[in-house]
């Protein structure tokens, strides 16, 4: 699958604004990521040393005002949180810690440049970024939670989400640079000035569009991953020629290609990248956070108090008991002279094999993708069964049924473009062996069978 290196895509994604003076205390309590300031733990013993390194957060953040938001990452070893204007990746769980589905919270305004939005900083205001055809889900879902909080949750059908991406060593550095500049501030009248500096400098946006930016992010999912942006003005994605030196400075323009891309494009790179996202998989799919790699793509708070779903996470992250996970796969044509290549190459430590690529699952419907039998191409041979009966230690007599080990699922396919998909995956199968096999129906003699190699992206923490 060939995937561009650089444009301007719009998304297929709705906004929700949530606003009033509860606005910032009702989302902590259904975000995984933290909005509030202070650090709830029943067991106050537990507070490490490095959380006190922020015990002032109190006394700077106000939550009643339109702060910004904050950013933490639990991989830093410097326990830095970070108070800016740009928005933040995130996931709502359901009350059995399931995912209902992965978000991008924006702060609305993201600035006030020459006081163009004077009224709305006054209080808080989100934006709440999700998939469109997750958003009357969630709106009925916010609206119980709401009970008696001072919020207004409304559907905003008039704004638009945006996302660019360059996947160049000069723009890898340029945003990193940017994120330094503007989007590494400690408090919120620092956020906003530097908000205010990035719309000033012509950073990235045209000042005269700057009018229409209610949010902007840098995507963080993956290290300088691209960034999105909300407006309330439509980009005519029909004619480049038009449409982008209305949006973008000439300084941005000047350094990096600014073509029109599809918004299959962004999804494809996500794919080849392994960035999940939950419209992805089938309906009905019951996932974890943990499953979906929510804590390697900062959408995760370990400390933050509660919130719907809280226990089963930290349950899980504190036994650090997680089996699976959605990982990257590359599809490809299995025959008999492939699977002993394969053989041959892992028994030398080297699994750099050329593989043919298979586009068959393209065919099959989604809803069918999660019923296919993928196990490991190269099972571990297990003990011959028993032919015995083993009688049950029962009150109510011996049974004269055999015991069967139950076998459990070694994998899952979850969404598949072209000759790459998403998988959820035993981690302990793919440290064995990346390589697994798929039987799937054929008209031709009723199965067939592909192969599929599991990659480890080279942005998750080891």
């Amino acid at each position: 699958m060939k995937i561009l290196q650089s444009g301007l895509s719009q998304l297929s994604k709705s906004l929700i604004s949530i606003r009033g003076p509860d606005a910032t205390k009702f989302l902590n309590g259904l975000l995984t990521s933290r909005l509030l300031p202070n650090v709830v733990k029943k067991k106050q013993h537990t507070i490490s040393s490095a959380e006190f390194k922020h015990a002032n957060l109190e006394a700077i953040i106000d939550p009643v005002t339109n702060y910004g938001l904050m950013h933490e990452d639990i991989y830093d070893p410097d326990y830095n949180i970070f108070v800016t204007r740009e928005g933040i990746n995130s996931m709502i769980l359901n009350s059995k810690g399931r995912v209902v589905t992965d978000c991008f919270l924006y702060c609305d305004p993201f600035h006030n440049f020459k006081g163009q939005f004077e009224e709305e900083i006054q209080s808080p205001r989100y934006l709440l970024e999700v998939d469109e055809v997750k958003v009357n889900k969630l709106m009925m879902m916010l609206k119980l939670h709401k009970l008696s909080a001072k919020v207004d949750i409304k559907s905003e059908p008039s704004l638009f989400s945006y996302y660019y991406y360059n996947d160049t060593v000069e723009f890898d550095s340029w945003l990193e640079m940017a994120q330094q500049q503007y989007f590494r501030t400690l408090d919120p009248v620092n956020a906003l000035q530097s908000a205010n500096s990035f719309i000033q400098n012509d950073v990235v946006f045209n000042q005269q569009f700057a009018s229409r930016i209610l949010g902007f992010a840098v995507d963080n999912r993956i290290p300088n991953f691209g960034f999105k942006f909300v407006t309330d003005a439509q980009i005519d994605t029909t004619n480049a020629e038009t449409s982008v030196p209305e949006v973008f400075s000439t300084q941005f323009t000047q350094q990096f290609e600014t073509q029109i891309i599809s918004e299959s494009s962004v999804t494809g790179r996500r794919f080849q990248n392994g960035v999940f996202e939950t419209t992805d998989a089938p309906d009905g799919e019951s996932l974890l956070p943990f499953e979906c790699n929510l804590d390697y793509t900062n959408g995760l708070s370990l400390d933050k108090g509660c919130y719907v779903g809280q226990e089963l996470t930290i349950r899980t992250y504190n036994n650090g008991i997680i089996r699976k996970r959605i990982y990257p796969v590359q599809f490809f044509t299995l025959d008999e002279a492939t699977v002993k290549t394969i053989k041959q190459a892992q028994d030398d430590d080297d699994v750099e094999v050329a593989l043919a690529s298979c586009t068959s699952l393209d065919q099959i419907p989604s809803s069918s993708l999660s019923k296919l039998e993928m196990a490991p191409m190269f099972e571990e041979a297990e003990p011959e069964e028993s032919t015995t009966s083993v009688a049950a230690a029962s009150p109510f007599g011996s049974s004269s049924k055999p015991v069967r080990k139950r076998k459990s699922s070694s994998g899952k396919v979850l969404a598949v473009r072209g000759d790459v998909g998403l998988c959820l995956l035993s981690m302990a199968d793919v440290a064995k062996s990346p390589f697994y096999k798929i039987e799937m129906p054929s008209f031709e003699d009723g199965k067939k069978v592909i192969g599929a190699r599991a990659v480890i992206p080279d942005w998750w923490p080891e």
